[in-house]
């Protein structure tokens, strides 16, 4: 807070700065020399657009501080944020070209050429600029979401050994994190390791994304290997026990197949809660599995 205040004071004295040097400059034009004179007020408009441009930025960073600051723990507070700065840059650049004194005709005539150069020169930067827009706008995922970015490809199935992987039925290679900010050209994530990764809009947009915190209901699969020495009969009657106070839904419990010629598996198929962060609670039902079969082995019923 006292950093933000400080910010606002600095601006504060440099757009008082740039008032009292136009007025300065205005009162004292009939005492300057006549060629200082002259130029002057031939290359007026020029200061006055340079001067139009420092002002207008630091304005317009204040309030977009200023509205990340007020809407500070909202997910919506970066999209605010970067309409207040996008607004405030267009009208900014209508400001400074009203006061070169630039005409809408005059606009409009060079937009087509100038804008085919640019846009052939800058399509990597406009296609992530308009993919922002498209995300901020959309909603497609907002800051504080737990995501998933993967590539064309976001679902790879394990053919073999599928036995190997007990808890899960499919593979998502992909970049696991936490939107910190959605800008212009990029989007942050937090991912797992603590590290910020920048990915640009038009990857993120063009890329499937997994919602790891989506609202519905979500299917969980269990997988675990039991010796076949253990009774399947014992081992589904403990697991029973077991999970009774860890899930609240209902669930299902099946000898699912031979792993091979050692080993049985059993499958729990279950629905996690709304927001529950399901690789948390597979994690919980795996616990509960390990102590099953530690139980059973002390028990020596395997």
């Amino acid at each position: 807070m006292a950093s933000a205040r400080r910010k606002a004071f600095s601006a504060l004295l440099v757009l008082i700065a740039i008032v009292v040097l136009i007025v300065l400059l205005e009162a004292l034009l009939q005492y300057l020399p006549r060629d200082i004179a002259e130029l002057y007020a031939t290359h007026r408009r020029v200061l006055y657009a340079i001067l139009a441009i420092i002002a207008g930025a630091i304005i317009i960073q204040l309030l977009a501080s200023a509205t990340l600051l007020r809407l500070k723990g909202l997910r919506e507070a970066y999209l605010a944020r970067n309409v207040v700065l996008l607004l405030g840059y267009i009208i900014l650049a209508l400001i400074v070209a009203t006061i070169l004194g630039v005409s809408g005709e005059s606009i409009l005539a060079s937009a087509t050429f100038s804008g085919l150069v640019l846009g052939l020169a800058l399509q990597p930067v406009l296609s992530n600029f308009f993919a922002g827009l498209l995300i901020l706008l959309s909603g497609f995922i907002r800051p504080g979401q737990d995501v998933r970015i993967a590539g064309g490809l976001p679902v790879l199935l394990l053919s073999f050994p599928a036995y190997k992987f007990f808890s899960r039925d499919y593979m998502i290679p992909s970049i696991k994190g936490r939107v910190l900010e959605i800008g212009f050209l990029y989007t942050k994530i937090l991912d797992t390791d603590g590290q910020v990764v920048k990915v640009s809009n038009m990857t993120l947009l063009s890329s499937s994304v997994v919602l790891e915190e989506a609202e519905e209901s979500k299917v969980i699969q269990v997988r675990y290997e039991f010796p076949v020495m253990c009774n399947p009969d014992d081992v589904l009657s403990e697991l029973q026990k077991s999970l009774h106070g860890l899930l609240e839904s209902d669930y299902n419990l099946y000898i699912e197949e031979q792993s091979d010629k050692q080993y049985y598996i059993v499958l729990l198929r279950t629905l996690a809660p709304p927001h529950e962060k399901t690789r948390e609670l597979r994690s919980a039902i795996m616990r509960e599995f390990i102590k099953t079969h530690r139980k059973l082995l002390a028990e020596k019923k395997c």
